[in-house]
Formats: structure tokens, C-alpha cells, sequence
């Protein structure tokens, strides 16, 4: 059988012997794990020891792309980073668009893994097959526009460049890595290359992607061509872009304002009022072979943050991060801030999520002006947002303190403030609030990196069309929350953009007919499916192997005994113990949320469950 899609082909890459070693994909892994996040798990699983300490050189991050990067087919963009998290200790799965990804195919490789730690700051040039290990003392404490300006004038300027900013320099807990305009945001895979003294990944290559079955590929690909072109809610994305549900997530009462105090926020229409955002626009923009062109070139041209440029936004959660989160009434400061993030290569989300946690215990005097340096930095202050931004980038003052995240910083500071503390895991959570949107708050609880939206994005609640589900019911959330999350495994270990299926029609049968004619693996809408579970699986049994059980599957206090005091979700907390029962049961998991030996069995992972100690 003629395998295509595959390049067969694994750069490993250890930066303390400055050596590259290319070693043979196995065909029968990336078959049951399809590729990209996937892979990834699998070959992390598989070849880190348990324990060890994210920021260690023994750390691996592991750039994965898919099967289907690199084709004719349209809207398969992401490029994969898993790594451990120096966040939360739990695996990572963190994504970026653009044009990454298709580059790695083309410089020759599925996958790249990175491990070791250099003697002083370096970058990798890949180049058709060929790695050269370069120096970049220069380019060291650059922000990440200007290191990637440089590294493409030293090697080509049509290299696609991964890299990081100040803030993953000094190990700030979430760093990013920032692959042109766009970023793997979440988690600190920007910190462990920080620790590894990378600097930067730049690509460059020639080499043709083939699919086993031509003719069926091309009409798999018009087939999906077919269904954009009959999506005006696509469409209407395209010209929008994700801000566009920041008005109907403010109208049912769950966007987080104010440190998730309250689910409203009375500023929606003139802060993220998406009219008013595209008088800022300049241009839209898209990632590799995507026709829906999402991005927006976004300038501010007057005002005290004049100047200020954002190349894929703000998307709507660093609206939410830096809007409604820190009571900022002010669009242009969301756009400054949402630049200082990529320039310094932080998480939007996190940093948001930590200058609001900041800014309540200002207002609840458990910070003061002494610990601040003078700062006001209460909710609607877009001067101090803006300031600490920087301060946590280059761990100044209160900035070193938030820089760890704010699960440690709640630790620290006391006062109480861990109540508030809006995090699973320690990783900040997303523009979502749970307690009007039930299933979300399973999501956040379970989810293998920590308090993530998107891994499990439970859109029938509040988006989808016929009318969606009751977002307050608890029965039956378990197996929505289940149905998601392993149709997002499948969308990542595919490299397929989440926005797209979610604003058309896009089958599960679309993507098999694709994988089917690029691989030349026969697979069916059922096959996809179980291997997203086994995808989901897998990363369940490695946080179990680093001693992750099921009391971390919680949520934050406030979430749980805080009513919502107003607004259209008034009156509702999480019912999280009722929700996790159904959950658990529906995924095939026992009491204490380890899988059962009848689920490993029926997934193929019982060598897995051995080797985390669940079998014996």
C-alpha cells in the first residue's frame, strides 16, 4: 500500500551535543494517532521519563505537523507544540496557524523534537533536510518582530520562523512562541524553549507532499470547497472574525468581568463592538491555503496608544482578557496590549486573566501601593494594564510575582485572594464563565493542560443553530463535553482550524474522505472519531503518571459557591460534583477518574496504561 501525506521523516534535534539525527516515522502510531497533537502525545509519552522538571534540558517540545499540512486541501493550518508545561506540570498541547507548519513538510519532516540545552543562545536554520546550529547571542532579549525580521535577513526571507520574546528569556510561567503573526499562546512552550536557550526555529524547503490517491484527494478537496462556498455563517465570519461573539456571550450573561466577578459587562457595545473595530482594520489576512481569510491587520492611528498593531486581531479572547476581564472600557488599549503580548511573546489569555486577579486584590487593599510601586492598578485603569504587561514580561516589580501565573501568585500574596484565583491546574482561564454555560465547566475542570476553553469548546450551549442546548441543564453534559473534546482532537491531530467546522458544515465524513486519499489509511467517520478518543485518553494517563488524580479535575471557588449575581445566568453556580459523575461514566473512566481496563483495552492503550502504572 502506497502510504502519502507522510514524509516518514522525524528531526531530533539535542541542542547540549549540537547535533541532528533524522530517524523513521512509525507509520502504525501515526495511523492510530493521526498526526500533529496526536504525534505529538504519543511520541512525548512515550519518550519523557515521568517527573521531570519542565524547565530541565531532559524537557522535550515537540513541532508536529499532519497528514494533510502542506496539501492542496484548505484550512488544515495548525502546527502542533506539546512539551510538559512549566505552568502546570500537566502535558501541553498548544497550536499556532499560519504557514509553519506546511514549511516543515516542505523542509522535509513530520515532526521536529527539540531536547537538550544550549551553552548560549542559538537558533536552528532547517533548511531541505539540512539543520545548521547558529548563534544568536545578537538576537537574544530582541522582541519577537524583530528577531524574525533578522533571522529571515541571515537566512532567507522567505523562511517561516518560530520564536520567542523577553518574556520567554526569563522564564516568565507562559511565555509563547510566536510563528509570524500568529501564536501557541498557551501553557509556557515558550518558557522551555527559553530554558533551552532557543531563541528561534527558522524553516525553509522545496520538498512536494504526495497523497496516496490523487484523483480521490482533489475530490475530497472540492467537496470541502463546496461546503464553504455554501456557509454564509462562514462568510460572515471571515469578514468578522472571532470578535464577533463577544456581544451574544456579554447578552447570555457569561462573558468574565472584573476577575469573573460578574458575567456582564455594560461597555460591550462601545469596547468590543465589532463595527467599531473594523473601522481599525486595515487589511485582512489568512493562513496557508485558507480561502475564509479570518486575520485582521488592526492600527491605531490616534491617541495615546497611536502606533499601536495587531496582525491577527484582537481575537476575541484577548478582548476578553483585556477588556472586559480588567473592567477596560477602552479598544485601542486592548489592541496595544494584545501587540506588547506577541512583541514580548506572552500568553494574551494569561496575562489578561493575572492583571485582573492583580487588580482585585488591589481593590480589596490585600495588594497596596507599596507592593505596586505607586501603580492604581484597579479594574477600567488601561494606563496600568498596559504597564504591567511590560512589567511581567521583563519581571519588574509586582510583574515577577505574576509572571509565575496566579495559582502561585494567590500562594504568595494570602489574604484569601486564592478564592479568587482563576485558574484549573494553574493554567487562567478563558473569556467563557461556567456557571451559565454547564458543559464549559467540565471542560475546564478535565482538560489535560489546565483550565482550557479550547480543547472542549462547548459551542451547542451558546452559538449553534437550531437553537442550542439548555446551557443550565446538568443531564446529558457529560457526553456533549465527551463529543467535543474528541471531535477537537481529532480537528488538532488533523491540523484542521477549529473556526472553520464550527461556522460550517463540515463532516467528520469531509475529513475522513481527505485522510483516506492523502494516507492511503482506509478510515471511516467511527474511525476518526475513536482515535480521538484514544488521542484524549492518552493525555488523561500521562497527567495521571505525573500524579495528577481527580480532586485537581475542580474549578475555582468563586465558580463554585458564588452565585452570579446578575444578568441573564443570575443566580447559577457549577453543580461540578453532578457534572463530573456523568462525565466520568461516559468516558469510560472509574470513580476516581482513571480509565477503565475495558476503555484501554478498546483504544489500544493498556501498554500505555502499564507504563503510568494503571495495569499491572
Amino acid at each position: 500500500m502506497k502510504v502519502g501525506g507522510y514524509l516518514g521523516k522525524i528531526l531530533y534535534v539535542n541542542l547540549s551535543r549540537k547535533d541532528a539525527v533524522v530517524k523513521n516515522l512509525d507509520l502504525e502510531a501515526a495511523r492510530m494517532f493521526l498526526g500533529g497533537r496526536g504525534l505529538g502525545v504519543w511520541i512525548l509519552f512515550n519518550e519523557l521519563e515521568p517527573k521531570v522538571n519542565p524547565l530541565s534540558p531532559q524537557n522535550k517540545v515537540i513541532f508536529a505537523t499532519t497528514p494533510l499540512n502542506g496539501t492542496e486541501a484548505p484550512s488544515f493550518i495548525k502546527c502542533s507544540v506539546v512539551t510538559k508545561s512549566p505552568l502546570t506540570g500537566t502535558i501541553l498541547m498548544t497550536f499556532a496557524g499560519g504557514f509553519f507548519a506546511a514549511e516543515l513538510k516542505f523542509a522535509g519532516y513530520d515532526a521536529i523534537v527539540v531536547e537538550g540545552k544550549a551553552e548560549r543562545p542559538t537558533y536552528l536554520w532547517i533548511k531541505d533536510g539540512r539543520t545548521t546550529f547558529k548563534n544568536a547571542d545578537y538576537l537574544w532579549g530582541m522582541t519577537t518582530s524583530w528577531a524574525q525580521h533578522y533571522v529571515r535577513e541571515e537566512t532567507d526571507p522567505r523562511a517561516q520562523v518560530a520564536c520567542i520574546g523577553p518574556a520567554g528569556e526569563r522564564l516568565v510561567k507562559y511565555a509563547s512562541i510566536i510563528f509570524g503573526g500568529r501564536a501557541a499562546g498557551r501553557g509556557g512552550a515558550g518558557t522551555v524553549l527559553g530554558s533551552k536557550n532557543l531563541k528561534a526555529i527558522a524553516l525553509r524547503g522545496t520538498k512536494e507532499v504526495e497523497v496516496a490517491d490523487p484523483e480521490g484527494f482533489k475530490k475530497a478537496v472540492r467537496d470541502l470547497l463546496k461546503v464553504y462556498a455554501e456557509s454564509d455563517r462562514l462568510k460572515r465570519f471571515g469578514k468578522r472574525g472571532t470578535p464577533r461573539v463577544a456581544w451574544l456571550v456579554n447578552e447570555i450573561g457569561i462573558i468574565p468581568t472584573r476577575n469573573y466577578q460578574t458575567g456582564v459587562f455594560e461597555a460591550i457595545d462601545t469596547t468590543v463592538n465589532s463595527d467599531y473595530h473594523q473601522k481599525l482594520v486595515v487589511k485582512k489576512n489568512t493562513c496557508y491555503r485558507c480561502p475564509v481569510a479570518c486575520g485582521s491587520l488592526t492600527i491605531v492611528r490616534e491617541g495615546p496608544y497611536a502606533g499601536a498593531i495587531t496582525h491577527r486581531g484582537p481575537e476575541y479572547q484577548t478582548l476578553g482578557a483585556f477588556g472586559p476581564q480588567c473592567g477596560n472600557e477602552y479598544f485601542e488599549a486592548i489592541v496595544a496590549a494584545n501587540m506588547l503580548c506577541d512583541e514580548y511573546g506572552l500568553d494574551t489569555i494569561s496575562t489578561g486573566n493575572c492583571i485582573a486577579f492583580a487588580m482585585e486584590c488591589f481593590e480589596r487593599g490585600i495588594l497596596t501601593k507599596a507592593e505596586t510601586k505607586g501603580l492604581e492598578l484597579r479594574f477600567g485603569n488601561h494606563d496600568a494594564m498596559i504597564k504591567m504587561v511590560k512589567e511581567i514580561a521583563y519581571r519588574e516589580g509586582l510583574g515577577d510575582l505574576l509572571a509565575e501565573g496566579v495559582r502561585s501568585a494567590s500562594e504568595k500574596i494570602g489574604g484569601g485572594s486564592q478564592r479568587f484565583a482563576m485558574q484549573v491546574k494553574g493554567l487562567e482561564l478563558a473569556a467563557y464563565d461556567p456557571r451559565g454555560a454547564k458543559a464549559m465547566g467540565i471542560e475546564y475542570a478535565v482538560c489535560p493542560r489546565g483550565g482550557c476553553h479550547e480543547r472542549g469548546l462547548v459551542t451547542r450551549e451558546v452559538f449553534s443553530s437550531p437553537p442550542p442546548l439548555d446551557r443550565f441543564a446538568l443531564e446529558g453534559k457529560g457526553e456533549v463535553a465527551m463529543e467535543v473534546q474528541d471531535e477537537m482532537a481529532v480537528l488538532d491531530s488533523l491540523g484542521f482550524c477549529v473556526f472553520v467546522i464550527h461556522n460550517a458544515d463540515v463532516t467528520m465524513a469531509n475529513l475522513a474522505g481527505l485522510y483516506t486519499a492523502a494516507t492511503g489509511f482506509k478510515t471511516t467517520e467511527q474511525g476518526l472519531w475513536k482515535a480521538g478518543e484514544r488521542v484524549w485518553n492518552l493525555e488523561r494517563i500521562f497527567n495521571i503518571r505525573e500524579g495528577f488524580t481527580s480532586k485537581d479535575d475542580t474549578l475555582p471557588e468563586r465558580l463554585l459557591k458564588e452565585p452570579m449575581p446578575e444578568g441573564p445566568s443570575k443566580g447559577h453556580v457549577v453543580e461540578l460534583r453532578k457534572l463530573l459523575e456523568d462525565y466520568y461514566k461516559v468516558r469510560g473512566w472509574n470513580a476516581e477518574g482513571i480509565p477503565e481496563k475495558w476503555k484501554l483495552a478498546e483504544l489500544g492503550l493498556e501498554d500505555a496504561a502499564r507504563k503510568a502504572g494503571i495495569l499491572s
